[in-house]
């Protein structure tokens, strides 16, 4: 099967993993035999101008065996959701037309319908091709009340149009079930043949925690519970002295955090580590004890399948997405509190400095049988046959 992905969001090379998990899809499927491209266009606005003077992404690139075909909008008169949506829309079709003329694919799959969904589904209209889309947007968890009338008739109309709905939890499925009803599920995938326990990974003196993400603005750092973290890390030291927190990522508000840690007087107890490629998040993952992080929001996690995959327990709020996956026997699931992460904290080092208490192999076999490549490739391959045997 010919396969175009459109997704919303991707990596680049100031942030090699952005979006990595469409990549991830996009190798599942190519490995299941079906050919897959990826066409992405960067939009960018007035405000990110010396971003547009600093492009120097490639226009076409093969990554990790994936063809990518990508371009960029400017839409300086235009702004907010319309705007780049229209730009974005704009760019997917230019691309089409540069690179896929001829090459007529059998299924678009958008990732995130408010930019990708409408791109697709305007394509779909021009090439008479049916469009999936998969939803992973904390819009509709934070900011569902803010969607303008307008814009939430361009959201329903891209649903209802599409030949199959995804989300990526249960959870986040009923959030949006008032689009459309009948929705699948279907997890986001992790690289089971590169996340994977290392009996051999570096050793350490203590307990170590890691938490990663992106730290590109103060914002992200609520969505992601770092101000919960810090204020918990500082209450965990006080009674265990014997125990690290490893905070991976970068970001212009990397510095914020860096303040916090100082201000709470925890810095001998805390490493950052800087931004990281994918290999150096296997690296700091295999090597950890346990993966932290207090998320406000998330739709569904693929830091917390990836740090299993990799055989270790997490502690994740019960936000919708890691719902379905953390269970007593990998994990804590607490609610977004200072109190309740301490707790858990607490009892992690318990089980943790016992020992035996976690099994890697079967944590990291829990992953692989839901979230591989062979796992997820084989529920979107029945969607795709399904839409193609109607």
């Amino acid at each position: 099967m010919n396969i175009v992905i459109i997704p919303a969001f991707f990596q680049t090379k100031s942030r090699k993993t952005l979006g990595s998990f469409f990549l991830e899809q996009a190798r599942a499927l190519q490995q299941k035999g079906h050919k897959v491209t990826i066409l992405y266009c960067d939009t960018y606005s007035i405000k990110y101008v010396k971003d547009w003077f600093a492009y120097s992404e490639e226009k076409s690139e093969i990554i990790e065996g994936i063809q990518i075909y990508r371009n960029r909008c400017f839409c300086p008169l235009k702004h907010g959701i319309e705007g780049h949506r229209e730009a974005f829309a704009n760019g997917i079709q230019k691309l089409y037309d540069q690179y896929m003329k001829g090459n007529k694919p059998d299924i678009i799959h958008a990732h995130c319908c408010v930019w990708a969904g409408y791109a697709a589904m305007k394509l779909s209209e021009q090439i008479g091709i049916p469009y999936v889309v998969t939803e992973h947007a904390t819009l509709f968890q934070l900011h569902r009340d803010e969607i303008s009338e307008k814009n939430d008739k361009v959201i329903r109309k891209i649903f209802q149009k599409a030949a199959r709905v995804i989300c990526v939890s249960g959870a986040f499925a009923k959030l949006i079930e008032s689009y459309r009803p009948d929705i699948d599920v279907v997890g986001n995938v992790v690289n089971c043949d590169a996340f994977v326990p290392r009996a051999d990974s570096e050793k350490h003196r203590g307990i170590r925690f890691l938490t990663v993400c992106y730290m590109e603005e103060e914002a992200q750092l609520y969505k992601k519970g770092i101000d919960i973290l810090i204020q918990a890390w500082t209450e965990v030291v006080k009674k265990y002295t014997d125990v690290k927190l490893a905070i991976g990522g970068g970001g212009s508000a990397k510095t914020k955090v860096e303040q916090w840690v100082e201000e709470h007087g925890i810095s001998k107890y805390v490493e950052f580590t800087g931004a990281l490629d994918r290999k150096q998040v296997i690296q700091e993952m295999q090597s950890c004890d346990c993966f932290v992080l207090p998320s406000r929001y998330e739709t569904f996690g693929v830091v917390y399948i990836e740090a299993m995959a990799c055989g270790k327990p997490v502690i994740a709020v019960a936000n919708g997405g890691p719902d379905d996956f953390v269970k007593p026997f990998n994990g804590f699931l607490i609610e977004p509190d200072v109190k309740e992460l301490v707790q858990a904290f607490y009892e992690m080092i318990g089980h943790l400095t016992r020992g035996n208490y976690y099994q890697e192999e079967k944590i990291s076999n829990y992953i692989k049988s839901k979230f591989s490549y062979e796992a997820i490739a084989e529920q979107l391959e029945a969607i795709y046959n399904s839409i193609k045997s109607a």
